[in-house]
């Protein structure tokens, strides 16, 4: 468990509680029905928050067994067949990796789209623990692979990422500058220098920075903006005085989880803390 955490913990709690649903997932909000993408988010900030809870022990009977279900179901978009795989290693539910990795070479051999190779990628590296698979290596540096915002930035990053593909010193430092000038006067992150700040792109934003072995110009601010987007409800808001989101709040969470340690800020709050 990170320093601090505990003094929003039990704000967060509060807030997954009702979107918790019979049948062991969790759902956006308390009427909506559960998804493999929510229970993902729900599962990543108990992680990351430290609550294990019964998940590893693999007692949690009702969450198991709506996890079972929905590795019946024919997957076909990455990022979500992703999701349930992360959603079941949390479990302790039992994955193919054979069927896993038949996946993603598929999808390799189907599309060169960088969000298609990025969750194949991570497929690859936090599923199967596997450094790479066939189809799968980038050719090219950063200067040869287009990006358009920080979110593309952050996918080509990881893909290259314990490669042997290396970046100049100065083209780091480009990168470095680039995502730090992507931080506002009000301590968030846009996508873009001068766009505006959201928790999602502080998110971002900081896992680009931490591949980049470097941090933000100014955690303590960052960790107020981030801070200020909790609301009354326990869960975080993509902005201040926004309505709180399951998604919004997974972001937070793992943002704060980025920030360096033993920086803090002179909000009420305390430090707090994130897998991306």
């Amino acid at each position: 468990m990170l320093p601090g955490v505990n003094d929003i913990t039990e704000g967060v709690l509060a807030f997954l509680r009702p979107r918790r649903k019979e049948n062991g997932g969790y759902g956006a909000t308390p009427t909506l029905p559960a998804t493999i993408e929510d229970t993902y988010h729900a599962l990543c900030i108990l992680h990351t928050l430290g609550i294990k809870a019964d998940l590893a022990a693999g007692e949690d009977k009702s969450l198991q067994d709506y996890l079972f279900r929905m590795k019946e179901t024919g997957w076909k978009g990455t990022r979500t067949f992703f999701q349930l795989l992360s959603t079941c290693c949390l479990a302790g539910v039992a994955i193919s990796h054979e069927k896993a990795a038949t996946f993603v070479k598929r999808r390799l051999t189907e599309t060169k789209d960088l969000v298609e190779r990025y969750y194949c990628a991570r497929i690859v590296r936090e599923v199967l623990d596997a450094a790479t698979i066939t189809g799968m290596e980038m050719a090219g540096g950063l200067s040869r692979i287009p990006w358009r915002d920080a979110t593309e930035l952050c996918m080509i990053l990881y893909l290259l990422n314990g490669t042997q593909t290396g970046e100049e010193p100065s083209r780091r430092r480009d990168l470095i500058g680039w995502l730090q000038a992507c931080q506002n006067y009000d301590g968030g992150f846009g996508f873009l220098p001068g766009t505006t700040s959201f928790v999602e792109n502080c998110h971002t934003c900081l896992r680009g920075l931490a591949l980049l072995d470097a941090v933000p110009r100014d955690p303590g601010a960052c960790r107020a903006f981030i801070l200020a987007c909790q609301t009354a409800t326990g869960g975080f808001a993509r902005i201040n005085r926004a309505a709180a989101f399951l998604d919004s709040t997974w972001h937070a969470i793992a943002a704060l989880s980025l920030l360096p340690r033993g920086i803090h800020d002179n909000s009420a709050h305390g430090s707090h803390c994130r897998p991306g």
